[in-house]
């Protein structure tokens, strides 16, 4: 587990939001495939599932993480059916660590709530190559000139790892794209989540919340038990 790094200080000193209240857990409603149900957050983060889900997860998670890819990959077989099935609802907050996290965390909201899910997967299986490539971009001597403002940095960011051809694969055009990654207010919110988790103790990632108690596991074959046991 990695710890968590923040980005840019000036953003870091931005005012963030209340995180969102727990919902008391409930019984899942059968019939329906809940893994379409997809809310974002006013507070930044990402619902995922049936609201009276058994089970409320909250993850904690961050794009440049190779433990939270290893985890994603991990978990892909088994979760989407606890979803689907409406017995276990996850919450995803984004943690930023570096300037890359932060402009795949925005562009993984760009598309929606219908777009989220794909989006998500697509960058944490693609994460090894995009970190290749940020570190080639970081040789370079647009890299090493400071950017204006973090928006031209990110937008170099998503030019430079492929991240802007991978949303484009998903059905964003690069004016959208290029206006996600310019929005401040947008910034503030995947910032915030970030300031929420400190205070809350998170101190890396992918970290877990069960049914509003922190969980003490940070890899699949741990977390699995909690989320199916009976």
């Amino acid at each position: 587990m990695r710890i968590l790094i923040l980005v840019c200080s000036f953003l870091l000193a931005l005012f963030g939001m209340p995180p969102a209240k727990a919902q008391a857990p409930a019984r899942a409603t059968a019939g329906r495939d809940w893994s379409t149900n997809v809310t974002m957050l006013p507070t930044g983060g990402i619902v995922v599932g049936n609201p009276m889900a058994r089970v409320q997860l909250v993850e904690w998670a961050s794009y440049t993480c190779p433990h939270c890819a290893a985890f994603a990959k991990d978990a892909r077989a088994e979760l989407p059916a606890l979803l689907r099935s409406g017995k276990v609802r996850v919450e995803y907050r984004t943690l930023p660590r570096d300037a890359l996290d932060l402009a795949a965390a925005l562009l993984v909201r760009c598309g929606g709530p219908n777009r989220f899910i794909a989006a998500h997967d697509a960058i944490m299986a693609q994460q090894a190559a995009m970190l290749d490539k940020a570190d080639a971009f970081a040789q370079t001597p647009a890299a090493q000139t400071r950017a204006a403002t973090i928006a031209i940095r990110l937008q170099q960011l998503a030019e430079a790892t492929g991240l802007r051809a991978l949303m484009r694969g998903h059905g964003l055009d690069d004016a959208k794209i290029t206006a996600c990654l310019n929005d401040e207010v947008a910034q503030k919110r995947v910032i915030a989540i970030a300031e929420a988790a400190q205070a809350a103790g998170i101190a890396g990632t992918p970290s877990f919340e069960v049914n509003g108690q922190k969980a003490d596991v940070h890899d699949w074959a741990t977390l699995k038990p909690l989320l199916t046991a009976k």
